[in-house]
């Protein structure tokens, strides 16, 4: 048994308390080199350098699943878990950076701003609308939307958000969107009106309450993200209710690919 460690010898060598040592070896991270007789538990000096590492990455919050999966994998793959936890961890910074400035923004008596996340890629289903310029232009045409989905079976929400693309002299360009439940195919009817599925990527949103008769909405907004100090991450979107049509929402993502905290 020369070279060999005791667990309490291991946990002296790596500086991990045994409780750890044997929790990782029920979990099958760091099985002991040697089990002995006496059920003492052995390890050697090259196990050291795992030991350390595998803590450290437990440390820096990466899970037991995906720690598995990264000591299972090739080098090359190792690599690709590794760039994933740095995006994850960029993406939880900024997430609590977003909830800094809500929190150092907000006022009590403040009830029309809110961060919403979304934890899972979101599918929607997007028609193109093309309509008058107006207040509230798309009102009609997501009515219609919600009809033809409902005739398919497909309409499973009571809401419909909107991305307006542009400005067209006296006309407005947008998508009017509705969620869906899963990955569905489109049917060839709404394929040939145009319609497609977009898988709308995990954000944090600031989303502010609106009124659709409030021709300064746009103003507001931009007041609103300037005085939190929130920086627009992508296109923002409204979210509007199919039986409500005093009211919307203005969902600007301000971090997207945002992780559960």
């Amino acid at each position: 048994m020369q070279g060999k460690m005791t667990i309490q010898a291991f946990s002296d060598r790596t500086g991990l308390p045994a409780s750890t040592l044997r929790y990782y070896e029920k979990e099958g991270l760091l099985i002991p080199d040697i089990r002995a007789d006496n059920g003492y538990r052995l390890y050697n000096e090259s196990q050291v350098p795992r030991a350390i590492k595998l803590h450290s990455l437990r440390q820096a919050g990466v899970s037991l699943a995906e720690l598995k999966a990264y000591l299972a994998a090739e080098r090359a793959e190792q690599a690709d878990w590794l760039e994933k936890w740095r995006q994850d961890i960029d993406s939880k910074i900024q997430s609590l950076n977003a909830a800094k400035q809500y929190l150092h923004g907000i006022k009590s008596q403040d009830e029309h701003v809110r961060l919403v996340k979304w934890d899972t890629p979101v599918h929607m289903l997007w028609f193109r609308s093309r309509v008058e310029r107006k207040l509230n232009p798309f009102v009609k045409a997501i009515d219609e939307g919600a009809e033809m989905l409902s005739s398919y079976d497909l309409l499973h929400t009571q809401e419909a958000f909107i991305r307006q693309i542009q400005m067209d002299g006296d006309e407005m360009l947008g998508i009017i969107g509705y969620r869906l439940r899963g990955k569905h195919a489109i049917p060839d009817e709404l394929q040939k009106a145009g319609a497609f599925i977009e898988a709308v990527s995990p954000a944090l949103f600031v989303s502010l309450d609106c009124l659709s008769n409030d021709p300064y909405a746009c103003f507001g907004h931009m007041l609103v993200l300037q005085s939190f100090g929130f920086e627009p991450a992508g296109p923002s979107m409204e979210r509007h209710y199919l039986n409500d049509k005093l009211h919307y929402e203005v969902m600007i993502p301000v971090v997207y690919g945002t992780p559960k905290l």
